[in-house]
């Protein structure tokens, strides 16, 4: 059997009603999806009318470990068992290690004479209350209902604290179109969303007796107009118990959701996208789930920007995780790393003063702007192209770059006449310790 080097072998994946322990009678599970890493398991036995609940982060390897009960054990190997293995659920190490704790805390685990378990496990990351978000933005969307609380002025709602939940507190360009619909209107409030507040919140491990989420843009762009005195928005109140179960990366996710788009708004961007997903990802979420694409398309994000809303988390995750290793970050157009670039160039053209030397992003490489480039500002002696090559993500060098690579160099043995060859510069460096 051939296995993908470039994917980590799955033991789950292989365990089936033919391929697995002799104690397990029957198997039944799913195939592990792609964006999962962990798994909530039971081991059950009719006739002794006993259960076991367990998680596993998958490593490719043969597990079964965690069962400490020695009659457990001992049925594992038993032919004659009944046990039936059942894979309950997919996700994060987090997210599984909090659903185990749940299940072994509703029955009691550890004082249950019909468990094997010795404990009630240990807490993760709460559940993404998907349910509440969803009934406040129907709310939102309905108008506010009872929820629609008296006008404010844009004074008393700026003062009000705010989640911070989009990449930047305002965006210039989507600023400056609001205060241009504003004055258009003549200062009417119509096509406004109205302002969201959570009563009684916990954010960011602060209490507030209103917190503001959204818009932001709306009530700076009523402030920067001449409308700013005599404007009043009448902000939708959440009351306290139908947000109190909503995490903070929750919240996150409902502030983007109610930026619906409106002639008077600001719509969410990629970076948005990008900001929710590290979210996610730092609580030790699964976030590369379908739903929470669909959260980024439910966002107003179209699919380019989804992808790109990944990509540029994708690439901060990477890094987060190569710094945690001890590595620093080269970006070769920065004031910092530039200089060991120009002093690459200048080397290669004193030690090789027949060859032309170039450089640029891989993301940016064309083999006629290569060429373009070599044409315009190469000298008499310069007969071979030397281009050096910097990556502005992980993804881009180990999975974009090598099939690039090999294209641009068939492209120049099929139609070019000068000599081409690629230098790769270190997107990872090993960070020096000082004493």
């Amino acid at each position: 059997m051939t296995i993908n080097k470039r994917k980590p072998w799955n033991w789950l994946n292989g365990l089936t009603n033919k391929n697995k322990p002799v104690g397990i009678k029957k198997v039944i599970k799913h195939t592990m999806p792609s964006y999962a890493t962990s798994y909530v398991y039971k081991l059950s036995s009719k006739k002794l009318n006993k259960t076991y609940i367990g998680y596993h982060k998958e490593n490719g390897k043969i597990y079964f470990g965690s069962p400490t009960d020695q009659e457990l054990i001992a049925l594992l190997s038993d032919p004659s068992s009944d046990l039936i293995l059942e894979v309950l659920q997919y996700g994060s190490k987090l997210e599984m290690m909090q659903l185990e704790h749940e299940m072994l805390k509703e029955a009691d685990a550890i004082n249950n004479p019909n468990y094997w378990n010795k404990s009630n496990g240990q807490p993760g990351v709460p559940k993404f209350n998907r349910e509440a978000i969803n009934k406040i933005v129907k709310i939102v969307r309905g108008g506010g209902g009872k929820y629609l609380s008296h006008p404010m002025s844009i004074l008393d709602l700026s003062e009000l604290p705010k989640a911070q939940v989009r990449t930047e507190e305002y965006n210039k360009d989507n600023l400056n179109e609001i205060i241009d619909a504003i004055k258009r209107a003549g200062g009417s409030t119509d096509k406004a969303n109205p302002p969201i507040i959570l009563e009684d919140r916990i954010y960011d491990g602060k209490f507030s007796r209103y917190l503001r989420i959204g818009g932001a843009h709306t009530i700076e762009a009523y402030s920067r107009t001449q409308f700013k005195n005599t404007t009043k928005l009448a902000p939708i109140v959440i009351p306290k118990e139908l947000h109190e179960n909503i995490t903070d990366d929750g919240i996150t996710l409902l502030g983007d959701l109610l930026n619906a788009k409106r002639s008077i708004d600001a719509p969410a961007t990629y970076l948005d996208g990008a900001k929710y997903l590290l979210t996610i990802s730092q609580s030790g979420r699964t976030w590369k789930s379908p739903e929470v694409r669909q959260d980024l398309h439910d966002m107003g994000l179209s699919s380019s920007s989804v992808k790109t809303a990944y990509d540029v988390a994708q690439a901060e995750v990477d890094n987060e995780t190569m710094v945690s290793a001890g590595y620093v970050v080269k970006d070769y157009t920065g004031k910092k790393d530039k200089p060991e670039l120009e002093k690459r160039i200048k080397a290669i053209q004193k030690h090789e003063p027949n060859t032309f030397v170039g450089s640029s992003s891989s993301a940016a490489i064309t083999w006629d702007r290569i060429f373009d480039k070599y044409d315009k500002n190469k000298t008499d002696n310069q007969t071979s192209i030397k281009w050096l090559v910097y990556h502005p993500s992980k993804a881009r060098q180990d999975k974009h770059w090598p099939d690039l690579e090999e294209k641009l160099l068939h492209l120049n043995r099929t139609y070019g006449k000068v000599s081409l060859s690629f230098e790769q510069l270190p997107l990872y460096k090993k960070e020096v310790q000082k004493n």
